[in-house]
């Protein structure tokens, strides 16, 4: 499992998204005051929907077309919320300053899509290797 340069991508992606749950979104210079990802129900459900699809993905490596799809999607919802966070960044306050966590998922969806390449290339040569083998069916030993 950890082998595979898929899985590494998987556990970067995963990394960042849950570095998200405990770094601030955005402060304000004046006060300490700072808005965390935490605190918006849409950037929380957005966060756990996709943590929670990045762990299932690098667990079920024995089946690949599954993390082939899995990855697609998450990619999808990926670059759903950073959309979303542009969005909350161009309608914020002008002394609002965001972290450098809001590119976050940008780039976890970056390496998802990677990985899910490689997935793909790992499938791809199975696919080969099987059509390579003989068939047993209906043979006797």
């Amino acid at each position: 499992m950890i082998q595979r340069i898929q899985t590494l991508f998987l556990l970067a992606a995963a990394g960042l998204l849950v570095s998200m749950f405990f770094v601030p979104m955005a402060r304000f210079p004046e006060g300490e005051t700072c808005i965390r990802y935490l605190e918006l129900p849409s950037c929380l459900s957005l966060l756990l929907i996709s943590t929670i699809l990045c762990i299932t993905t690098i667990f079920s490596f024995k089946r690949r077309i599954r993390q082939i799809r899995l990855c697609n999607l998450n990619s999808l919802i990926l670059l759903g919320f950073q959309i979303y966070l542009a969005v909350l960044f161009f309608k914020r306050e002008p002394e609002m300053i965001f972290s450098v966590s809001a590119i976050f998922p940008v780039c976890a969806a970056i390496l998802t899509f990677i990985a899910m390449r490689y997935i793909a290339r790992d499938e791809a040569m199975v696919m080969a290797a099987s059509h390579l083998r003989p068939s047993r069916k209906g043979k006797k030993k």
